[in-house]
């Protein structure tokens, strides 16, 4: 019997100090996006930064969904897989979207460039809690689906959905 229904996110930031091709190429391509996509908050090249733009304009929060679109290609190639969470085995999670956010960046200064990708999975069943594991399985109707363990962490966030009740009459 199930004790919850849940889904979990994951979030991964990406710097500078990239180490894999992947987080290479969302840095380099977000930025990227973020120098073209800019020019119409930057007020005539005297806003240099992310947090400057959306000050003075509140559209400017659009660039977090411009440079999204830019790297849509690089996260459809995880093949829906999160690249920052795997469970007890090594099998990486599955993930149903991401979700990409500016948390810093400045023209003048790609150093500075900060972004985030969130991994939200889907529905999960939580069978049961064994000390930092739970117990989970996927919400597939009409398959048996088989149990997997996943180590909380810091990480990690649990999005409660639904609680299983019995009911009385």
């Amino acid at each position: 019997m199930a004790l919850a229904y849940i889904n979990l996110s994951a979030k991964q930031y990406f710097n500078f100090m990239c180490r894999t091709d992947f987080e290479r190429r969302i840095f380099h391509d977000t930025y990227k996006e973020f120098q073209k996509s800019s020019k119409p908050f930057s007020l005539r090249q005297t806003l240099h930064t992310f947090s400057q733009m959306c000050q003075a304009n509140d559209n400017a929060v659009q660039l977090n969904q411009k440079v999204h679109y830019a790297v849509m290609d690089t996260i459809q190639a995880l093949d829906n897989k999160m690249p920052v969470l795997n469970d007890a085995n090594g099998k990486a999670i599955s993930f149903d979207w991401a979700e990409l956010n500016i948390y810093q960046s400045d023209l003048m200064n790609k150093a500075a460039h900060v972004v985030s990708l969130t991994y939200t999975g889907p529905k999960l069943v939580l069978h049961e809690i064994v000390n930092d594991l739970l117990i989970l399985s996927y919400d597939i109707k009409g398959q048996f689906n088989e149990t997997f363990m996943l180590k909380m962490t810091d990480d990690l966030v649990i999005n409660y959905q639904q609680r299983r009740q019995l009911l009385h009459s």
